[in-house]
């Protein structure tokens, strides 16, 4: 339990505010709040996407594994020009069903995302998913697209995909 230098009510401790009169608590006792790594990704808007020149179609093809850390589940594809990310409907089955691994629950729309194989790799493109898809923390806007790295984080809502790359193609 710690006081408040202000009005001296016992407050919990680590608690920032008094709850009594608002009174900031850590100030007096010389404690200064880290700045957390990463924490400047919230404010940031993401890297320019690849320009049009570089949405050439690919020549090769592409391996790639898609890793869903909480069910285990891995994804090994061949990308010869774009596989879709999403859920199943009973119109539309996406090349990676992400319904097993909890998705609705997770906010993975059924049409969220896809990847597409250009002339310099792969890029990953949201299709105005309802929650979102983030690249290495950084929110992708509709219909641009980000050029993927082997070992890239995404977050399709709130699922946690981690990407991986294995070139086979020629380029």
């Amino acid at each position: 339990m710690m006081k408040c230098s202000d009005c001296g009510s016992t407050q919990e401790e680590g608690a920032l505010f008094c709850d009594e009169c608002g009174g900031f608590l850590l100030e007096e006792a010389g404690k200064i709040t880290a700045v957390l790594p990463f924490s400047e990704f919230a404010n940031r808007p993401p890297p320019p996407p690849l320009a049009e020149d570089a949405l050439h179609p690919a020549q090769g093809i592409r391996q790639m594994t898609l890793v869903v850390p909480s069910s285990r589940r891995r994804f090994k594809l061949v990308v010869q020009d774009e596989i879709s990310i999403g859920r199943a409907s009973s119109e539309y089955v996406p090349e990676v069903d992400l319904t097993e691994d909890d998705g609705a629950e997770k906010g993975v729309s059924r049409l969220h995302a896809k990847i597409q194989a250009v002339k310099e790799g792969l890029v990953l493109i949201d299709l105005e998913s309802t929650n979102g898809t983030l690249l290495n923390n950084y929110r992708l806007p509709p219909h641009e697209p980000y050029p993927l790295q082997s070992g890239d984080e995404i977050r399709f809502g709130d699922m946690l995909v981690h990407f991986f790359l294995s070139d086979t193609g020629t380029d």
